[in-house]
């Protein structure tokens, strides 16, 4: 590592995240075995107006950047010295990502190997209160002349990467924040990477939060923490704002997917996160409707944004709707046309089935079609059962729960997948009680309607289940 090149950069830009951000003023300082072999500094053109705070902070105005030359110009220049190094900024996530954005305008793939003061100083230097530039160097008594210009904070960070050399003299933790293997270099600025290995590999909620524990972002994932890590190398500038408030990610194991979007819906509307976008009310759902028509079939019909008579049930997207009328129709063997899945034909002719009743054709009696559509009612009907959704747990030998009281969402828990379950009783003491929402009763019906084969045991007072039924729900 003593022969090791290390290009320490900063950049002055015109402000807005890490998209669209253009660059106003560069410097690289080259350093090897600790001793300045190389500098390039330069204001830059950026080719638009510059910001008034922007001004404000850096100094740098319209007039200053007016007959500087444009990155274009000096992608040469930058490419030459940097080519070889590793690429050392404060926070190098941005000076990085801005910098590889102006090449890639330019056609140019830039790829360097990083690495950033912040966290390299919170490994070797821990304690501080606090790790940007100007604070941690009143920490540690390094000057800091010419604050938020490029050529005064690359000083300031060369001073700094010297220091953090002498505490690692035989480049032990650089190393290690080099390995390919190591998130190091796009971790957020403020997370520790032992919290990252820390998140679990199964489903579950995620909450990014601030150094207060105030959440700023939840989400749910399958995989936590193959989720998170998707976060962190997004390259969005309300992602990167977000990462830079984060000083902490919590979590809450589900084991099951649809609990997490529950839980995930319901932790929203509670914290209402910073950065999570605002959730839209549910649409107005498409009713599902029965009318004998003049023939005296008993016919289905879709209605949206309109009075209609009492429903059979409600979806909240046209493609859930056609996904079990199509359903229905396989299973009771009914009709397409009378399904509301074919308009304006005489005879049906389904793209998708290919079997009918016969009643489009006069094949069979109305009454023999309409006694299969009672079938399909009483089908229906289940859907507003009280019941229990058997799904994973959040680990070997256990299973979660969804409790659906008359079909709406009213709780979750877990149990031990070997305990019996014949009754109320058996899952109440687990049962984490939850309020029904509109998100929450579009996210189980969805699961119900679109989800061919839906575990669920039906709960009704008198019920007594037999151990081989449940036995074969939770194998």
């Amino acid at each position: 590592m003593e022969e090791a090149k290390f290009a320490i950069i900063d950049v002055e830009t015109t402000g807005g995240g890490i998209k669209g951000n253009k660059i106003t003023e560069i410097c690289i300082i080259v350093l090897q075995n600790g001793v300045e072999i190389d500098r390039f500094v330069s204001l830059i053109n950026p080719q638009r107006e510059i910001p008034f705070y922007i001004e404000k902070l850096t100094g740098i105005d319209d007039a200053m950047v007016e007959d500087a030359p444009t990155f274009e110009t000096l992608a040469p220049a930058i490419n030459t010295i940097t080519k070889d190094c590793i690429f050392v900024a404060h926070n190098v996530g941005f000076d990085y990502n801005v910098v590889r954005a102006e090449f890639t305008a330019l056609g140019i793939d830039f790829n360097r190997k990083r690495i950033c003061t912040v966290r390299l100083a919170k490994k070797l230097i821990p304690g501080l209160f606090s790790y940007s530039l100007g604070n941690l160097c009143t920490s540690i008594n390094i000057p800091h002349r010419d604050r938020h210009r490029a050529q005064g904070d690359t000083e300031a960070t060369v001073l700094l990467f010297r220091r953090c050399i002498e505490l690692d003299p035989d480049y032990e933790v650089i190393s290690g924040f080099l390995n390919r293997k190591s998130k190091e270099s796009f971790l957020p600025p403020h997370f520790k990477s032992a919290d990252f290995e820390e998140l679990p590999t199964n489903a579950g909620v995620y909450f990014f939060k601030d150094k207060k524990g105030t959440p700023l972002y939840i989400g749910k994932a399958i995989n936590i923490q193959k989720r998170v890590l998707s976060h962190f190398r997004e390259k969005s500038n309300r992602k990167y704002a977000l990462l830079q408030d984060t000083h902490s990610i919590d979590f809450e194991r589900t084991g099951s997917e649809l609990l997490a979007l529950l839980r995930e819906a319901e932790l929203i509307l509670k914290h209402y996160p910073k950065y999570n976008k605002a959730q839209k009310n549910p649409s107005k759902p498409y009713k599902l409707t029965s009318y004998p028509n003049k023939k005296g079939i008993q016919q289905f019909a879709l209605h949206k944004n309109k009075i209609a008579p009492v429903s059979l049930m409600q979806f909240y997207t046209h493609e859930e709707a056609i996904y079990f009328l199509e359903l229905v129709c396989e299973t009771f063997n009914l009709c397409p046309k009378y399904c509301g899945l074919q308009q304006g034909v005489t005879i049906c002719n389904h793209y998708k089935l290919h079997t009918c009743s016969g009643v489009c054709k006069e094949e069979i009696e109305v009454s023999t079609y309409n006694a299969r559509v009672a079938e399909a009612f009483n089908f229906m009907k289940t859907y507003d059962d009280s019941c229990l959704l058997l799904d994973e747990g959040r680990d070997t030998g256990e299973k979660s729960f969804i409790y659906l009281k008359q079909g709406k969402y009213a709780g979750y828990g877990f149990i031990d997948a070997k305990q019996s379950v014949h009754k109320a009783e058996d899952f109440t003491p687990y049962l984490v009680p939850q309020k029904n929402s509109g998100y929450a009763d579009r996210i189980i019906r969805r699961h119900l309607t679109t989800t061919s084969h839906v575990e669920k045991i039906i709960l009704k007072e008198e019920d007594t289940f037999t151990q081989d039924i449940f036995e074969r729900w939770v194998s």
